[in-house]
């Protein structure tokens, strides 16, 4: 039975997450989705990032991170930088406005989670991180597994 749950209850906790969220930056210029590009963009730092790493990053796709990119750029909170090199390939980075913005929502974002597990113990919080990121690892290997077989057909 629990494993019949499982898809629910991950899908549950992230939509009731993502809602919480939503509802605390109301105020805010910035969208959920927007600070995940912001938050990955940053904590890369002086490593600076292509749409292609961001796509990757995030689990998305292609068209709809073109798109945020796009929302983004046009608020001045990253800057797209073509290399002198090579026009087709290009890194965003973030603006003065868009480390100032990232910091104002990271913090509501940390206490957010803050309060969310304040009930767990650190143990508890390592394991289910732990079992997260296995989770998270299978499902790819599955994908690349699933990609590999479609080619041998």
């Amino acid at each position: 039975m629990i494993l019949l749950r499982f898809p629910v209850l991950v899908r549950s906790c992230w939509f009731g997450l993502n809602n919480l969220f939503r509802e605390k930056i109301y105020d805010l210029p910035l969208t959920t989705v927007q600070y995940t590009v912001l938050r990955t963009i940053f904590n890369f730092g002086s490593k600076k990032l292509n749409q292609r790493a961001i796509t990757s990053l995030i689990a998305t796709n292609k068209n709809n991170l073109s798109s945020i990119i796009k929302r983004l750029e046009a608020m001045r909170y990253i800057k797209i930088v073509e290399n002198p090199k090579d026009k087709r390939e290009s890194k965003i980075i973030l603006s003065s406005s868009g480390k100032n913005i990232f910091r104002k929502t990271n913090k509501i974002a940390t206490h957010l989670q803050e309060n969310v597990i304040q009930d767990f113990r650190e143990h508890e919080i390592k394991s289910l991180t732990n079992y997260l990121v296995r989770v998270n690892e299978s499902i790819t290997n599955s994908h690349t597994k699933s990609q590999e077989y479609s080619k041998t057909e």
